[in-house]
């Protein structure tokens, strides 16, 4: 399974079926070094496939939003399951990180930002 694609300064992590604390310590030492030799724009997490995130999860998405942010760029989360949904409610993910529905919906955002002409 691939876990991320970047091109044009979009990078999307298709997280796994189990977000723990082995999966985002991995997760975070390879975004790392995509996030240094690259400018990202955007960042988007995929949780198509995660049906079970704890707090190491949380924490890999809160440490990439800083790092993209810093540079001036957005962090979306989507194909948001109810039960990760819930989690990141509570979290209080959300004040910071946008969810959407699917990657088009950002897309659409990105077109009408002017970000692709």
């Amino acid at each position: 399974m691939k876990k991320y694609d970047y091109s044009d300064g979009v990078l999307i992590y298709y997280l796994p079926k189990e977000l723990d604390h082995y999966a985002a310590e991995k997760i975070k030492s390879g975004s790392e070094k995509v996030l240094d030799e690259n400018e990202v724009d955007y960042l988007i997490f995929d949780f198509r496939k995660t049906t079970f995130m704890d707090s190491s999860g949380i924490g890999l998405v809160t440490g990439r939003y800083r790092r993209v942010h810093d540079k001036g760029g957005k962090v979306f989360v989507v194909n948001v399951s109810e039960s990760i949904d819930k989690i990141l409610m509570m979290s209080g993910i959300y004040r910071i990180i946008e969810k959407k529905d699917t990657k088009e919906d950002i897309i659409k955002e990105m077109i009408a930002g002017g970000y692709y002409e």
